[in-house]
Protein backbone atom coordinates (compact mmCIF):
# COMPACT_ATOMS: atom_id res chain seq x y z
CA UNK A 1 0.00 0.00 0.00
CA UNK A 2 1.25 3.16 -0.77
CA UNK A 3 1.05 5.28 2.67
CA UNK A 4 1.15 9.40 2.96
CA UNK A 5 2.21 10.72 7.06
CA UNK A 6 0.88 14.11 8.12
CA UNK A 7 2.41 15.08 10.79
CA UNK A 8 1.66 18.64 13.08
CA UNK A 9 2.47 19.86 16.26
CA UNK A 10 1.62 23.55 17.24
CA UNK A 11 4.29 26.07 18.96
CA UNK A 12 2.99 24.82 22.18
CA UNK A 13 3.22 21.54 21.40
CA UNK A 14 7.51 21.38 21.16
CA UNK A 15 8.08 18.84 23.36
CA UNK A 16 9.59 14.77 23.12
CA UNK A 17 6.20 12.87 22.16
CA UNK A 18 4.92 15.16 19.92
CA UNK A 19 7.84 16.70 18.24
CA UNK A 20 7.72 16.35 14.10
CA UNK A 21 10.82 13.97 14.98
CA UNK A 22 9.46 11.53 16.65
CA UNK A 23 6.23 11.55 14.63
CA UNK A 24 8.41 10.67 11.87
CA UNK A 25 10.18 8.32 14.20
CA UNK A 26 6.93 6.60 14.55
CA UNK A 27 5.79 6.39 11.12
CA UNK A 28 9.14 4.71 9.81
CA UNK A 29 8.41 1.95 12.10
CA UNK A 30 4.90 1.28 11.03
CA UNK A 31 6.06 1.33 7.48
CA UNK A 32 8.48 -0.83 7.71
CA UNK A 33 6.54 -3.23 10.15
CA UNK A 34 3.38 -3.36 7.28
CA UNK A 35 5.64 -3.32 4.73
CA UNK A 36 4.15 -0.46 3.18
CA UNK A 37 5.78 2.61 0.74
CA UNK A 38 6.08 6.10 1.78
CA UNK A 39 4.22 7.70 -0.72
CA UNK A 40 4.70 11.59 0.53
CA UNK A 41 5.02 13.41 4.04
CA UNK A 42 2.94 16.00 4.97
CA UNK A 43 3.98 18.52 7.88
CA UNK A 44 2.60 21.17 9.54
CA UNK A 45 4.38 23.11 12.23
CA UNK A 46 2.95 25.87 14.41
CA UNK A 47 -0.32 25.02 13.39
CA UNK A 48 -3.38 24.53 15.94
CA UNK A 49 -5.50 21.35 14.57
CA UNK A 50 -8.61 22.83 16.17
CA UNK A 51 -9.48 25.89 13.44
CA UNK A 52 -12.51 25.42 11.01
CA UNK A 53 -10.61 27.20 8.54
CA UNK A 54 -8.36 24.78 6.80
CA UNK A 55 -6.54 27.58 4.61
CA UNK A 56 -5.10 27.86 7.90
CA UNK A 57 -3.38 24.74 7.22
CA UNK A 58 -1.57 24.60 3.98
CA UNK A 59 0.06 21.12 4.54
CA UNK A 60 -3.56 19.52 5.36
CA UNK A 61 -5.48 21.22 2.87
CA UNK A 62 -2.28 19.92 0.11
CA UNK A 63 -3.03 16.39 1.97
CA UNK A 64 -6.48 16.03 1.23
CA UNK A 65 -6.03 17.39 -1.84
CA UNK A 66 -3.63 14.55 -2.87
CA UNK A 67 -5.72 12.26 -0.92
CA UNK A 68 -8.68 12.61 -2.88
CA UNK A 69 -6.59 12.62 -6.32
CA UNK A 70 -6.03 8.80 -5.59
CA UNK A 71 -1.92 9.58 -4.83
CA UNK A 72 -1.82 7.09 -1.74
CA UNK A 73 -3.85 4.57 -0.29
CA UNK A 74 -3.36 4.93 3.79
CA UNK A 75 -3.48 8.07 5.37
CA UNK A 76 -1.25 7.85 8.96
CA UNK A 77 -1.11 10.14 11.80
CA UNK A 78 0.94 9.67 15.09
CA UNK A 79 -2.47 10.28 17.07
CA UNK A 80 -5.52 11.64 16.21
CA UNK A 81 -5.35 14.73 17.28
CA UNK A 82 -2.71 15.65 15.18
CA UNK A 83 -5.11 15.37 12.16
CA UNK A 84 -8.17 17.30 14.05
CA UNK A 85 -9.05 18.62 17.27
CA UNK A 86 -12.17 19.69 16.25
CA UNK A 87 -14.78 17.09 15.90
CA UNK A 88 -17.09 18.09 12.88
CA UNK A 89 -13.63 18.74 11.27
CA UNK A 90 -12.52 15.41 12.41
CA UNK A 91 -15.49 13.54 11.02
CA UNK A 92 -16.19 16.12 7.65
CA UNK A 93 -12.79 15.12 6.34
CA UNK A 94 -12.51 11.81 7.70
CA UNK A 95 -15.97 10.71 5.62
CA UNK A 96 -14.06 12.31 2.64
CA UNK A 97 -11.37 9.68 3.00
CA UNK A 98 -13.52 6.91 3.51
CA UNK A 99 -15.35 8.09 -0.28
CA UNK A 100 -11.84 8.08 -1.54
CA UNK A 101 -11.24 4.91 -0.67
CA UNK A 102 -8.10 6.02 1.50
CA UNK A 103 -7.63 4.18 4.60
CA UNK A 104 -6.93 6.17 7.76
CA UNK A 105 -4.47 4.85 10.68
CA UNK A 106 -3.85 6.57 14.04
CA UNK A 107 -0.68 4.56 15.55
CA UNK A 108 -1.00 5.97 18.60
CA UNK A 109 -5.09 4.83 19.11
CA UNK A 110 -3.70 1.65 17.28
CA UNK A 111 -7.17 1.65 15.40
CA UNK A 112 -7.72 1.31 11.94
CA UNK A 113 -11.07 3.63 11.66
CA UNK A 114 -12.39 1.84 8.30
CA UNK A 115 -14.38 -0.35 9.93
CA UNK A 116 -17.54 0.36 11.67
CA UNK A 117 -16.29 -0.57 15.20
CA UNK A 118 -13.80 1.78 14.22
CA UNK A 119 -15.77 4.52 13.02
CA UNK A 120 -17.68 4.44 16.28
CA UNK A 121 -14.62 4.74 18.05
CA UNK A 122 -13.17 8.12 16.16
CA UNK A 123 -16.25 9.80 16.91
CA UNK A 124 -15.01 9.05 20.73
CA UNK A 125 -11.82 10.30 20.68
CA UNK A 126 -12.76 13.14 18.39
CA UNK A 127 -14.65 14.20 21.09
CA UNK A 128 -12.37 13.98 23.35
CA UNK A 129 -9.80 15.39 21.61
CA UNK A 130 -11.55 18.92 21.15
CA UNK A 131 -12.34 18.43 25.13
CA UNK A 132 -8.66 18.71 25.36
CA UNK A 133 -8.56 21.26 23.08
CA UNK A 134 -11.13 23.58 24.83
CA UNK A 135 -9.14 22.67 28.14
CA UNK A 136 -5.27 23.05 26.71
CA UNK A 137 -6.95 26.74 26.00
CA UNK A 138 -7.98 27.29 29.94
CA UNK A 139 -5.37 25.92 30.91
CA UNK A 140 -3.01 28.24 28.57
CA UNK A 141 -5.38 31.50 30.10
CA UNK A 142 -4.59 30.13 33.64
CA UNK A 143 -1.32 30.01 33.24
CA UNK A 144 -0.75 33.58 31.64
CA UNK A 145 -2.99 34.36 34.65
CA UNK A 146 -0.17 32.92 37.38
CA UNK A 147 2.79 34.55 35.70
CA UNK A 148 0.94 38.37 35.76
CA UNK A 149 0.34 37.47 38.91
CA UNK A 150 4.02 36.80 39.49
CA UNK A 151 4.97 39.95 37.54
CA UNK A 152 6.12 37.94 34.61
CA UNK A 153 5.33 39.15 30.98
CA UNK A 154 3.13 37.16 28.84
CA UNK A 155 3.96 36.94 24.57
CA UNK A 156 6.38 38.19 22.82
CA UNK A 157 8.84 40.41 24.17
CA UNK A 158 8.73 44.11 22.27
CA UNK A 159 11.22 46.05 20.37
CA UNK A 160 14.71 46.28 22.65
CA UNK A 161 14.09 43.57 25.50
CA UNK A 162 15.09 40.22 25.71
CA UNK A 163 14.93 36.98 27.90
CA UNK A 164 17.67 36.75 30.65
CA UNK A 165 18.76 33.61 32.02
CA UNK A 166 16.10 33.84 34.58
CA UNK A 167 13.22 34.49 32.07
CA UNK A 168 13.07 37.76 32.72
CA UNK A 169 12.81 40.30 29.76
CA UNK A 170 16.51 42.49 29.97
CA UNK A 171 17.71 45.22 27.35
CA UNK A 172 18.65 43.69 24.06
CA UNK A 173 22.23 44.20 23.73
CA UNK A 174 22.56 41.86 20.98
CA UNK A 175 24.68 43.04 18.46
CA UNK A 176 23.15 42.40 14.57
CA UNK A 177 25.67 43.09 11.56
CA UNK A 178 23.88 44.86 8.34
CA UNK A 179 25.44 46.71 5.61
CA UNK A 180 24.97 50.47 5.27
CA UNK A 181 26.54 52.72 2.36
CA UNK A 182 28.42 49.65 1.51
CA UNK A 183 29.96 49.51 5.08
CA UNK A 184 29.32 46.62 8.19
CA UNK A 185 27.98 48.54 11.34
CA UNK A 186 26.82 46.83 14.39
CA UNK A 187 23.42 48.20 16.33
CA UNK A 188 21.90 46.56 19.46
CA UNK A 189 17.69 47.38 19.26
CA UNK A 190 18.27 48.63 22.64
CA UNK A 191 20.06 51.62 22.04
CA UNK A 192 17.90 52.61 19.41
CA UNK A 193 14.64 52.28 21.84
CA UNK A 194 16.63 54.42 23.85
CA UNK A 195 17.75 56.84 21.05
CA UNK A 196 13.61 57.19 19.58
CA UNK A 197 12.71 57.97 23.55
CA UNK A 198 14.89 60.53 23.92
CA UNK A 199 13.64 62.10 20.52
CA UNK A 200 10.36 62.02 21.39
CA UNK A 201 11.00 63.76 24.33
CA UNK A 202 13.31 66.52 22.40
CA UNK A 203 9.81 67.21 20.89
CA UNK A 204 10.21 65.55 18.00
CA UNK A 205 7.28 63.58 15.48
CA UNK A 206 7.20 59.89 15.52
CA UNK A 207 7.70 60.45 11.63
CA UNK A 208 10.54 61.83 12.74
CA UNK A 209 11.73 58.74 14.76
CA UNK A 210 10.95 56.07 12.65
CA UNK A 211 12.88 57.79 9.68
CA UNK A 212 15.94 57.87 12.10
CA UNK A 213 15.29 54.59 12.95
CA UNK A 214 15.47 53.25 9.43
CA UNK A 215 18.29 55.23 8.30
CA UNK A 216 20.53 53.59 11.22
CA UNK A 217 19.76 50.40 10.22
CA UNK A 218 17.14 49.03 12.59
CA UNK A 219 13.66 46.97 11.98
CA UNK A 220 10.75 46.04 13.82
CA UNK A 221 10.57 43.05 15.86
CA UNK A 222 7.92 40.50 17.59
CA UNK A 223 4.66 40.86 15.88
CA UNK A 224 5.53 43.09 13.79
CA UNK A 225 8.07 41.13 11.58
CA UNK A 226 11.38 42.37 10.48
CA UNK A 227 10.05 45.95 8.94
CA UNK A 228 10.94 49.51 8.57
CA UNK A 229 9.40 51.54 11.35
CA UNK A 230 6.41 53.32 10.57
CA UNK A 231 5.04 56.54 12.39
CA UNK A 232 2.24 53.90 13.69
CA UNK A 233 4.78 51.16 15.04
CA UNK A 234 6.76 53.75 16.50
CA UNK A 235 4.12 55.47 18.24
CA UNK A 236 2.52 51.89 19.53
CA UNK A 237 5.83 51.34 21.12
CA UNK A 238 6.64 54.89 22.71
CA UNK A 239 3.21 54.34 24.68
CA UNK A 240 4.17 50.98 25.69
CA UNK A 241 4.04 50.76 29.82
CA UNK A 242 6.04 47.85 29.81
CA UNK A 243 8.97 50.14 29.28
CA UNK A 244 8.74 51.52 32.51
CA UNK A 245 8.44 48.35 34.31
CA UNK A 246 4.41 47.08 34.01
CA UNK A 247 2.85 44.76 31.98
CA UNK A 248 -0.37 44.32 31.41
CA UNK A 249 -3.03 42.76 33.48
CA UNK A 250 -5.59 41.17 30.82
CA UNK A 251 -8.59 43.38 31.77
CA UNK A 252 -7.52 46.77 30.41
CA UNK A 253 -5.13 47.95 32.79
CA UNK A 254 -1.77 47.99 33.99
CA UNK A 255 0.76 46.27 37.27
CA UNK A 256 4.27 46.14 38.32
CA UNK A 257 6.33 43.72 36.88
CA UNK A 258 9.53 41.67 38.02
CA UNK A 259 12.00 43.09 34.92
CA UNK A 260 13.18 46.77 36.28
CA UNK A 261 12.85 49.79 33.47
CA UNK A 262 14.60 50.40 29.92
CA UNK A 263 13.37 53.81 29.80
CA UNK A 264 13.56 56.59 32.89
CA UNK A 265 10.06 56.88 33.78
CA UNK A 266 10.76 60.53 33.81
CA UNK A 267 11.37 60.41 29.93
CA UNK A 268 8.49 58.54 29.44
CA UNK A 269 6.04 61.01 31.11
CA UNK A 270 7.35 63.50 28.47
CA UNK A 271 7.09 61.75 25.80
CA UNK A 272 3.24 60.99 26.73
CA UNK A 273 2.77 64.65 27.29
CA UNK A 274 4.20 66.24 24.18
CA UNK A 275 2.22 63.37 22.18
CA UNK A 276 -0.83 65.23 24.14
CA UNK A 277 -0.04 68.56 23.64
CA UNK A 278 0.59 67.67 20.22
CA UNK A 279 -2.82 66.03 19.97
CA UNK A 280 -4.64 69.30 21.23
CA UNK A 281 -2.97 71.59 19.20
CA UNK A 282 -3.70 69.39 16.07
CA UNK A 283 -7.15 68.49 16.96
CA UNK A 284 -7.72 72.48 17.39
CA UNK A 285 -5.76 73.04 13.90
CA UNK A 286 -7.84 70.70 11.93
CA UNK A 287 -11.16 71.86 13.23
CA UNK A 288 -10.55 75.41 12.57
CA UNK A 289 -8.03 74.95 9.50
CA UNK A 290 -9.71 72.10 8.03
CA UNK A 291 -9.79 72.53 4.23
CA UNK A 292 -9.66 71.54 0.84
CA UNK A 293 -6.32 71.97 -1.31
CA UNK A 294 -6.29 72.57 -4.76
CA UNK A 295 -4.34 69.59 -6.06
CA UNK A 296 -5.67 67.37 -2.21
CA UNK A 297 -6.40 63.69 -3.65
CA UNK A 298 -5.01 64.18 -6.70
CA UNK A 299 -0.94 63.92 -6.41
CA UNK A 300 0.97 61.16 -6.34
CA UNK A 301 4.60 59.87 -6.65
CA UNK A 302 6.60 58.78 -9.70
CA UNK A 303 9.14 57.32 -7.73
CA UNK A 304 7.19 54.84 -5.46
CA UNK A 305 3.62 55.57 -6.77
CA UNK A 306 2.55 56.35 -3.19
CA UNK A 307 0.00 59.01 -2.68
CA UNK A 308 1.37 62.90 -1.91
CA UNK A 309 0.05 64.36 0.98
CA UNK A 310 -0.23 68.18 2.25
CA UNK A 311 0.07 69.58 5.37
CA UNK A 312 0.81 73.06 6.65
CA UNK A 313 4.23 74.29 7.35
CA UNK A 314 5.47 76.16 10.38
CA UNK A 315 5.11 79.60 7.42
CA UNK A 316 1.86 78.56 6.98
CA UNK A 317 2.63 77.61 3.47
CA UNK A 318 1.40 74.10 2.38
CA UNK A 319 3.74 71.56 1.64
CA UNK A 320 3.55 68.08 0.05
CA UNK A 321 5.15 64.83 1.04
CA UNK A 322 5.23 61.13 -0.30
CA UNK A 323 2.94 58.94 2.28
CA UNK A 324 5.21 55.90 1.17
CA UNK A 325 8.37 57.52 2.40
CA UNK A 326 6.67 58.69 5.64
CA UNK A 327 5.57 54.88 6.40
CA UNK A 328 9.14 53.49 5.73
CA UNK A 329 9.56 53.04 2.32
CA UNK A 330 12.47 53.42 -0.18
CA UNK A 331 12.01 56.53 -1.57
CA UNK A 332 13.80 59.55 -1.88
CA UNK A 333 11.23 62.15 -2.74
CA UNK A 334 11.49 65.54 -0.80
CA UNK A 335 8.76 67.86 0.45
CA UNK A 336 7.86 70.79 -2.00
CA UNK A 337 5.39 73.71 -1.35
CA UNK A 338 2.40 73.29 -3.03
CA UNK A 339 2.25 76.25 -5.01
CA UNK A 340 5.23 75.32 -6.66
CA UNK A 341 3.16 72.77 -8.51
CA UNK A 342 0.57 75.14 -8.57
CA UNK A 343 2.19 77.28 -10.88
CA UNK A 344 3.40 74.37 -13.39
CA UNK A 345 -0.23 73.04 -13.53
CA UNK A 346 -1.46 77.00 -14.21
CA UNK A 347 1.15 77.20 -16.82
CA UNK A 348 0.42 74.37 -18.58
CA UNK A 349 -3.52 75.84 -18.39
CA UNK A 350 -2.40 78.71 -19.93
CA UNK A 351 -0.41 77.13 -22.79
CA UNK A 352 -3.03 74.38 -23.58
CA UNK A 353 -3.99 75.09 -27.62
CA UNK A 354 -7.20 73.90 -29.07
CA UNK A 355 -6.89 74.29 -32.79
CA UNK A 356 -9.11 75.96 -35.11
CA UNK A 357 -9.58 72.87 -37.12
CA UNK A 358 -10.23 70.41 -33.51
CA UNK A 359 -13.60 69.05 -34.87
CA UNK A 360 -12.54 67.98 -38.24
CA UNK A 361 -8.86 66.66 -36.87
CA UNK A 362 -10.68 64.49 -34.42
CA UNK A 363 -13.70 63.18 -36.52
CA UNK A 364 -10.73 62.10 -38.83
CA UNK A 365 -9.38 60.37 -36.15
CA UNK A 366 -12.85 58.53 -35.65
CA UNK A 367 -12.84 57.75 -38.76
CA UNK A 368 -9.43 55.84 -39.01
CA UNK A 369 -10.74 53.76 -36.08
CA UNK A 370 -13.64 52.81 -37.40
CA UNK A 371 -12.27 51.55 -40.55
CA UNK A 372 -9.45 49.48 -38.08
CA UNK A 373 -13.05 47.55 -37.05
CA UNK A 374 -14.94 46.44 -40.46
CA UNK A 375 -17.59 45.74 -38.67
CA UNK A 376 -18.12 46.95 -34.90
CA UNK A 377 -21.19 45.81 -34.63
CA UNK A 378 -19.83 42.33 -34.61
CA UNK A 379 -17.09 42.66 -32.60
CA UNK A 380 -19.38 44.78 -29.90
CA UNK A 381 -20.96 41.10 -30.11
CA UNK A 382 -17.97 38.97 -29.99
CA UNK A 383 -17.13 41.08 -26.55
CA UNK A 384 -20.14 41.20 -25.38
CA UNK A 385 -19.89 36.76 -25.79
CA UNK A 386 -16.66 36.70 -23.97
CA UNK A 387 -18.47 38.58 -21.01
CA UNK A 388 -20.97 35.97 -20.63
CA UNK A 389 -18.13 32.85 -20.95
CA UNK A 390 -16.06 34.46 -18.28
CA UNK A 391 -19.19 34.89 -16.13
CA UNK A 392 -20.10 31.34 -16.53
CA UNK A 393 -16.45 30.02 -15.85
CA UNK A 394 -16.38 32.29 -12.55
CA UNK A 395 -19.96 31.07 -11.36
CA UNK A 396 -19.28 26.87 -12.24
CA UNK A 397 -15.78 27.85 -10.25
CA UNK A 398 -13.43 27.09 -12.68
CA UNK A 399 -11.77 30.56 -12.34
CA UNK A 400 -10.63 32.18 -9.29
CA UNK A 401 -12.21 35.96 -8.57
CA UNK A 402 -9.70 37.84 -8.66
CA UNK A 403 -8.96 36.40 -12.88
CA UNK A 404 -12.66 36.83 -13.29
CA UNK A 405 -12.35 40.83 -12.26
CA UNK A 406 -9.49 40.94 -14.36
CA UNK A 407 -10.74 39.37 -17.64
CA UNK A 408 -13.91 41.40 -16.79
CA UNK A 409 -12.02 44.67 -16.67
CA UNK A 410 -9.84 44.02 -19.97
CA UNK A 411 -12.66 42.96 -21.66
CA UNK A 412 -14.79 45.90 -20.54
CA UNK A 413 -11.60 48.35 -21.67
CA UNK A 414 -12.04 46.72 -24.94
CA UNK A 415 -15.76 47.68 -25.35
CA UNK A 416 -15.05 51.09 -24.45
CA UNK A 417 -12.57 51.27 -27.13
CA UNK A 418 -14.01 50.10 -30.14
CA UNK A 419 -15.23 52.50 -32.63
CA UNK A 420 -16.70 55.62 -31.41
CA UNK A 421 -20.01 56.59 -31.83
CA UNK A 422 -21.07 59.36 -34.04
CA UNK A 423 -22.89 61.45 -31.66
CA UNK A 424 -19.52 61.96 -29.62
CA UNK A 425 -18.61 64.91 -31.97
CA UNK A 426 -21.70 66.85 -30.89
CA UNK A 427 -19.63 67.28 -27.37
CA UNK A 428 -17.05 68.87 -28.87
CA UNK A 429 -17.36 72.31 -29.04
CA UNK A 430 -18.56 72.48 -25.77
CA UNK A 431 -15.37 70.98 -23.94
CA UNK A 432 -13.47 72.97 -26.74
CA UNK A 433 -15.14 76.42 -25.07
CA UNK A 434 -14.21 74.65 -21.43
CA UNK A 435 -10.55 74.34 -22.15
CA UNK A 436 -9.93 77.83 -23.83
CA UNK A 437 -11.43 79.41 -21.01
CA UNK A 438 -9.99 77.22 -17.87
CA UNK A 439 -6.64 79.02 -17.00
CA UNK A 440 -8.69 82.02 -16.59
CA UNK A 441 -10.50 79.95 -14.23
CA UNK A 442 -8.03 78.36 -12.51
CA UNK A 443 -6.57 82.21 -11.85
CA UNK A 444 -9.92 83.41 -10.16
CA UNK A 445 -10.85 80.78 -8.25
CA UNK A 446 -9.63 79.90 -4.59
CA UNK A 447 -8.66 76.52 -3.36
CA UNK A 448 -11.73 74.31 -3.14
CA UNK A 449 -12.95 75.94 -6.41
CA UNK A 450 -9.36 74.73 -7.73
CA UNK A 451 -9.62 71.19 -6.33
CA UNK A 452 -13.17 70.74 -8.06
CA UNK A 453 -11.72 71.88 -11.84
CA UNK A 454 -8.40 69.68 -11.40
CA UNK A 455 -10.78 67.03 -10.34
CA UNK A 456 -12.92 67.57 -13.55
CA UNK A 457 -9.58 67.73 -15.81
CA UNK A 458 -7.19 64.93 -14.35
CA UNK A 459 -7.44 61.35 -12.98
CA UNK A 460 -4.45 61.93 -11.37
CA UNK A 461 -0.83 63.95 -11.58
CA UNK A 462 2.58 62.39 -11.10
CA UNK A 463 5.51 64.72 -9.59
CA UNK A 464 9.31 64.20 -9.31
CA UNK A 465 10.70 66.05 -6.39
CA UNK A 466 9.67 69.72 -7.41
CA UNK A 467 8.86 68.66 -10.70
CA UNK A 468 5.32 67.55 -12.21
CA UNK A 469 6.20 65.31 -14.53
CA UNK A 470 2.78 63.69 -16.10
CA UNK A 471 -0.85 63.93 -15.66
CA UNK A 472 -3.53 61.57 -17.05
CA UNK A 473 -6.99 63.59 -18.31
CA UNK A 474 -10.15 62.71 -17.94
CA UNK A 475 -11.11 60.32 -20.55
CA UNK A 476 -13.70 62.39 -22.32
CA UNK A 477 -11.04 65.13 -22.72
CA UNK A 478 -8.26 62.69 -23.70
CA UNK A 479 -8.78 63.81 -27.45
CA UNK A 480 -8.25 67.26 -26.68
CA UNK A 481 -5.37 66.84 -24.72
CA UNK A 482 -3.93 64.87 -27.41
CA UNK A 483 -4.21 67.26 -30.31
CA UNK A 484 -2.87 70.00 -27.55
CA UNK A 485 0.58 68.05 -27.40
CA UNK A 486 0.64 67.65 -30.87
CA UNK A 487 0.29 71.50 -31.38
CA UNK A 488 2.52 71.84 -28.84
CA UNK A 489 5.33 69.60 -30.80
CA UNK A 490 4.61 71.76 -33.87
CA UNK A 491 5.32 75.19 -32.09
CA UNK A 492 7.44 74.41 -29.38
CA UNK A 493 10.70 75.80 -31.39
CA UNK A 494 9.10 78.78 -32.26
CA UNK A 495 7.41 79.55 -28.34
CA UNK A 496 11.34 78.67 -27.04
CA UNK A 497 12.59 81.44 -29.07
CA UNK A 498 9.70 84.06 -27.94
CA UNK A 499 9.97 86.27 -24.16
CA UNK A 500 6.93 84.18 -22.80
CA UNK A 501 8.21 80.88 -24.02
CA UNK A 502 12.35 82.24 -22.71
CA UNK A 503 9.95 82.89 -18.95
CA UNK A 504 8.09 79.59 -19.62
CA UNK A 505 12.09 77.14 -20.23
CA UNK A 506 12.00 76.47 -16.32
CA UNK A 507 8.84 74.70 -16.55
CA UNK A 508 9.10 73.21 -20.15
CA UNK A 509 11.60 69.92 -19.83
CA UNK A 510 9.16 68.69 -17.18
CA UNK A 511 5.93 69.64 -18.77
CA UNK A 512 6.61 68.30 -22.44
CA UNK A 513 5.04 65.05 -21.72
CA UNK A 514 1.80 65.78 -19.58
CA UNK A 515 -0.24 64.88 -22.71
CA UNK A 516 1.06 61.35 -23.28
CA UNK A 517 0.91 59.86 -19.39
CA UNK A 518 2.17 56.28 -20.84
CA UNK A 519 5.53 57.36 -20.27
CA UNK A 520 5.61 57.46 -17.00
CA UNK A 521 2.56 55.76 -16.06
CA UNK A 522 2.61 52.76 -18.18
Amino acid sequence: MRAALYARVSSEEQVEGYSIDAQRRAYGTLLKGRGWTDNGRYIEEGKSARTDDIDKRPAFKEMMGDALSGKFDVLVVHKLDRFSRNLRITLEYFDKLVKAEVAFVSINEQTDFTTPSGKVHLALVGAFAQYYSDNLSQETKKGWHERRRQGLYCGTLPFGAMKGEDGIPIPDMQERMIEADGKQITIRNYEGLKMASDLAAQGKSDRDGATALNALGYRTTGTHGSRPFTKDTLKDMLNNRFYIGYIPDGNGGWIKAKHSTFIGEDTFNQVQELRRQRRRYTTISVRSNARTYSLSGLVFCKTCGSRMAIHMGHNGKPRMYCRGRAEGKDCQSKLTFLEVYERQVEWYLQNFVVPDDYKERILEAHRKLRNAYPDPEKQQRHLQNRLQRIKDQFELGHIEREEYLRKYDSIQKELLSTAPKDDEAKTLGSLARFMNSVADAWGDANQEQRNKLAGTLFEDIRVENSRVVAVKPREELKTLFQLSYDEHLKSSRVASESPRGRRCNVFASSMQLLHQPSHVLA
